[in-house]
């Protein structure tokens, strides 16, 4: 098929054009409208009580404060498994997930042998909106809390001996991330664009074999 015979069989078929501006348009929109998502991280540190000879909680760290971290991040993230990935900086927007949050105590091991080494729970939260974002952020931190004052409630811990929790930055920064909405756009019409031809190319190639049947040849069974 030449080029102007192409140029003839779209105006003759119109409405597969218009099918296909239509369905790239649409296409088109709902891809630059989810392009950008909001990412943010935050550090929920757990500080032991403060004694003569530990006055700075900060310094006190220990296997206990680790091992409580933890509990309280399975407390709030519930009893699936935990995915562990290559580095412990890999983020949710990096594996894909655009609408999420996670609560993790950061693993610094090796592929066979985990390592915790700090009392911090590192809060992650990706939401298409910064309003969102924010909102589920506070409620994760609030749930962190809740989940950690009922369990010294219940193993009998005196307040004077509770561990605390405190929120590192206590502004976390709120990132913007998306792509390109015009190579986004670009790519989208040049696939639309591609499909498009291509339903037309093969309509007109169906319609030209019903028009004109290939003969058979009886020769061979002669």
């Amino acid at each position: 098929m030449t080029p102007w015979e192409l140029i003839l069989t779209m105006i003759r078929r119109w409405p597969v054009v218009l099918a296909g501006v239509l369905c790239t348009g649409a296409l088109a929109f709902v891809l630059v409208s989810d392009d950008r998502v909001y990412w943010s991280r935050t550090e929920v540190v757990f500080l032991a009580p403060t004694s003569q000879l530990y006055p700075n909680s900060l310094n006190a760290a220990s296997e206990d404060l680790i091992i409580t971290a933890g509990v309280v991040a399975k407390l709030v993230t519930g009893p699936d498994a935990i995915v562990k990935y290559a580095s412990p900086d890999a983020n949710l927007v990096g594996i894909g997930v655009l609408d999420g949050w996670s609560v993790k105590l950061p693993d610094t091991g090796g592929q066979w042998a985990p390592n915790f080494a700090s009392q911090v729970l590192s809060v992650e939260v990706v939401a298409p909106d910064r309003e969102t974002l924010v909102a589920r952020q506070q409620e994760l931190i609030a749930r962190i809390s809740q989940e950690l004052d009922t369990l010294q409630r219940e193993a009998g811990v005196h307040p004077v001996n509770d561990i605390t929790v405190t929120v590192n930055p206590e502004t976390s920064a709120v990132y913007e991330i998306g792509g390109s909405s015009i190579r986004t756009l670009a790519m989208t019409a040049i696939l639309g664009g591609g499909a498009t031809l291509s339903a037309i190319v093969l309509l007109e190639y169906r319609a030209r074999r019903r028009g004109h049947p290939i003969p058979r040849d009886f020769s061979a069974t002669a």
